[in-house]
């Protein structure tokens, strides 16, 4: 009896064969090599192996700006760091299941001609000359797929760049590898019935956040100096916080994002921010600031003309703190990372004092009528014949359109909670001992750490700042400990915090990384890059 096979089965079985065709021979790992899946932690894997030069090492675990010094000091070529590069993302697509598409044998050649030119020219071709970045699979790329985790979109190649990767391309960049992402972008797992499920570097049977989880997954590796992902609404924070990296969602309009593919294609409500990504904070520094100052308004009509604007802090700063949004508590190695950051930045002698939470139950309910307005209809044309995942956050129950008096009435209220966040901050200047406002807010980024596959989560803690359309960067602070962070007894305050807080196993998260965010005022980016850099120097020092 012959079984058929489901056309969109069909479709996932053609791209995961494109996609496995695309790994060099030379960038498999040997089967005596290969680590059980027993084993977790695959984080030292290419120190370990013995599988790579010290060459290799050395070029794959510097910054972006130690990088590029070295291209242009002739120490290292662009085809050295290209390769080094691509062998080690090859290595993390076969432990961790993180890219979409491989194009290292064009990457090579193209760092070729960054060499040719720069031997030619006797000149640099751009502030990132030969530096090699990931991106996202929904930034499009010309002859690659943006499937988007739907398996009718990997049928198309595109033809076209979007503009992120046009201009890192004029500023010198190598576009090698393209990292994997859930259906729709909408889960903070990164599964799809395309490529399945993404791991964690540092603990294979922990999830890596979503939607920019190949990303975080990559970077965490080693496999990537910096690179690009999404956020709307947490898509860049939280695989940043469970892999341990640093991570910048911008204000709208200050990085591009034309030709970048959106899962909720037409939803403008809350608007999707591309933004960097990797293990240094001077890394994702760096890409913001080529970014910003490569005049983004002239190919994307959504940007502002607003170059990079080096911000002056004060001596002395003031950090408010958000310890709970009053709807879903944090759990125990959270706080504990909280404590942490406030002891460490108040032994540097600044103030720190509470953030009262505004609404955050509403403005999660409102996130998902923004979300589910159109009754799911982009999201089953796209599906086709394919079914949804039984665990996918994007249920059946979801789908149902809404009236546009409800969504109208959600404006409305996000207004008020806006011009309450705005009198809050202002009056800040009248609770601090300075008399100075805030300068950020620091808050979770999940109340999770780094969990298990398929467990229950909360993104309340980032969707609010971006339906404000406030900028925060994500920072690591910690990571969890089962003999420390247990598990309170606690009287729910919420059916979220209740679905949470009943999934949460420390055992199961013993381990996985917690990060914090800083969030400051709109189109305060830069600020709040500098801030997040304030905070590490003083968690380093503490």
């Amino acid at each position: 009896m012959t079984v058929e096979i489901p056309v969109w089965q069909q479709r996932a079985n053609a791209a995961q064969e494109r996609r496995e065709k695309q790994l060099p021979d030379e960038y498999r790992i040997p089967k005596d090599k290969m680590p059980d899946d027993s084993v977790l932690d695959v984080s030292n894997f290419p120190r370990e192996s013995g599988l790579f030069s010290e060459e290799e090492l050395k070029i794959t675990e510097v910054s972006a700006p130690v990088l590029l010094k070295n291209i242009a000091d002739k120490k290292w070529t662009a085809v050295q760091v290209t390769k080094a590069y691509s062998k080690r993302a090859a290595y993390a697509q076969q432990l961790l299941n993180c890219l979409s598409e491989m194009r290292f044998e064009q990457a090579i050649a193209e760092a070729q001609e960054l060499d040719d030119y720069y031997e030619r020219e006797g000149k640099l071709k751009g502030p990132l000359h030969g530096l090699p970045v990931s991106i996202k699979d929904n930034h499009l790329f010309k002859d690659t797929t943006s499937g988007v985790g739907f398996t009718s979109w990997t049928t198309k190649i595109h033809q076209e760049n979007s503009v992120i990767a046009q201009l890192i391309i004029e500023n010198g960049a190598v576009v090698y590898c393209k990292t994997t992402v859930p259906l729709a972008m909408m889960s903070c797992e990164t599964e799809s019935r395309v490529y399945g499920v993404t791991t964690n570097p540092k603990n294979r049977s922990h999830g890596v956040g979503g939607s920019s989880g190949g990303e975080g997954a990559l970077s965490a590796f080693g496999g990537s100096p910096v690179g690009f992902g999404s956020d709307i609404g947490g898509s860049i924070r939280i695989p940043a916080n469970y892999n341990g990296l640093f991570g910048l969602k911008g204000t709208s309009g200050r990085i591009p994002t034309a030709g970048t593919l959106a899962g909720l294609g037409g939803q403008f409500h809350v608007k999707s921010i591309a933004g960097p990504m990797g293990r240094s904070l001077e890394s994702v520094e760096l890409l913001a600031k080529v970014l910003y100052n490569s005049n983004p308004e002239l190919l994307d009509e959504n940007c502002v003309p607003m170059p990079w604007r080096e911000p002056v802090l004060p001596k002395k700063l003031v950090f408010a703190v958000l310890r709970s949004d009053k709807y879903c508590r944090p759990t125990p190695a959270v706080t504990r990372a909280i404590e942490k950051a406030v002891e460490a930045i108040k032994a540097r002698g600044h103030e720190v004092i509470d953030w009262e939470p505004i609404d955050h139950d509403k403005m999660d309910n409102m996130m998902l009528a923004f979300f589910t307005s159109d009754g799911g209809a982009g999201i089953k044309a796209a599906l086709e014949d394919e079914p949804l995942l039984e665990h996918q956050v994007i249920g059946s129950h979801l789908l149902k359109e809404i009236p546009g008096s409800v969504i109208w009435a959600a404006q409305r209220q996000r207004v008020s909670i806006e011009k309450a966040i705005l009198a809050q901050w202002r009056n800040s200047s009248k609770v601090s001992s300075s008399g100075q406002m805030i300068d950020g807010i620091i808050a979770p980024v999940t109340a999770v750490p780094a969990y298990p596959h398929r467990k229950a989560n909360y993104v309340g803690y980032t969707n609010y700042w971006n339906i404000v359309d406030y900028p925060a960067v994500a920072f690591p602070v910690l990571r969890a400990d089962a003999s420390i962070d247990g598990k309170p007894e606690l009287e729910y305050i919420s059916p979220v915090e209740k679905r949470l807080w009943e999934d949460f196993d420390p055992v199961a998260c013993d381990g996985g990384c917690v990060g914090l965010q800083i969030i400051t005022k709109r189109y305060e980016d830069e600020k709040a890059l500098r801030l997040a850099g304030v905070i590490t120097e003083a968690l380093q020092k503490a």
